[in-house]
């Protein structure tokens, strides 16, 4: 558990026993977010006050700088906005199995310290769960691809369903996920299927802007030595030194290595809890969700406008086709497959039809 999912764990457990205090609390797991809101306000008000009203001395360059940050800007904001108020996406009420099938499955699962600690099943009772996770998804006429690394299919204890695949128990929030990439301090909320465009275009807008104001505000600080108003402009001149000092920190880390990092991560149909620890899936531990770059930036950023924060999903998170790899004459296949939905069984194994041969 990450230092800020024990935070996040902590004040959800003050709220349940304090209401007034748990909500103060919570309201203060904004703070990251209301200091970036606060520093791009700032940052684009010395931008123009400074910047261009000052030291740009060229009307068509000040009306040039002007355009472009503020559309960096109203861009950046608009991304923000719609991540952190787009709801993460949740497992539908389908994947819940009936409280039958649920207390079978927890009567062979050790419960340790208030909660069930299904890695610590003996091998008979993997054998159990496994039997009535199967009769789970039969009951609900729907089917996974994943599983965990004893083979059993899916399940949230917690929350009580059926996990979809690529679904994953946020920590921090207490809830499930779909698609769920991370949950980020830094704008108080999940990264899921739901927001994840949202998100990337925020990122690599504000990444954007910084080096659009460092750059363009170099000319700020030669012009001050060229003048030579040491006194006059000293406060000028202090402001730029702190913001382009941190803009130089941040834009090299979080926000240049995030865009790089997840630009990779979406070249290969990953999500950042994937990256660190794989997807397993059943009948193929070496498949993968890697359909080839130009079907894997359309899955994750829709069907256009990618550097647009508006709706353009292709899928609904919780069906992806898999690439299955069988050894055939010494030699391996990529299959594709679309797994999951009410309208599969579960007990259904996913026969490969090679399409491309490596």
């Amino acid at each position: 558990m990450s230092w800020y999912s024990k935070i996040y764990t902590r004040v959800r457990e003050i709220r349940a026993n304090n209401c007034f205090l748990g909500t103060i609390l919570t309201f203060c797991l904004n703070i990251f977010l209301v200091i970036q809101i606060l520093g791009l306000f700032y940052s684009m008000y010395v931008y123009v006050t400074i910047t261009v009203g000052y030291y740009v001395q060229y009307k068509a360059q000040a009306i040039v700088y002007l355009i472009i940050s503020t559309y960096l800007f109203l861009m950046t904001l608009w991304s923000l906005m719609r991540t952190i108020f787009t709801r993460p996406a949740r497992v539908p009420s389908n994947y819940q199995p009936s409280k039958e099938l649920q207390d079978q499955l927890a009567a062979v699962t050790p419960y340790i310290n208030n909660r069930f600690e299904a890695d610590k099943s003996t091998p008979a009772q993997i054998q159990s769960q496994n039997v009535i996770l199967e009769e789970m998804c039969r009951s609900l006429n729907i089917k996974v691809a994943e599983c965990d690394q004893f083979g059993r299919i899916k399940y949230c204890y917690e929350c009580g369903h059926i996990k979809p695949d690529r679904t994953r128990h946020c920590s921090s929030c207490g809830k499930c996920c779909v698609k769920y990439d991370h949950h980020c301090p830094w704008i108080n909320t999940c990264v899921t299927h739901s927001n994840y465009k949202y998100f990337l275009c925020y990122v690599c807008y504000t990444t954007i802007f910084v080096y659009w104001f460092l750059f363009t505000s170099i000319e700020g600080v030669v012009r001050y030595f060229i003048w030579q108003k040491w006194m006059e402009d000293l406060s000028k001149i202090i402001i730029y030194t702190v913001l382009m000092l941190f803009g130089c920190v941040f834009g090299y880390f979080p926000l240049g290595e995030l865009v790089i990092f997840h630009w990779s991560l979406v070249g290969y149909n990953e999500t950042t809890v994937e990256q660190t620890k794989p997807a397993v899936l059943r009948n193929d531990n070496m498949a993968d969700y890697n359909m080839g770059k130009s079907a894997n930036f359309e899955h994750a950023l829709g069907w256009g406008l990618w550097g647009c924060p508006i709706e353009s999903k292709v899928s609904d998170g919780m069906h992806f086709d898999i690439r299955y790899v069988v050894l055939e004459k010494n030699h391996f296949i990529r299959v594709s497959q679309e797994i999951g939905g009410p309208e599969n069984s579960a007990n259904d194994t996913p026969t490969p039809t090679p399409n491309d041969t490596r």
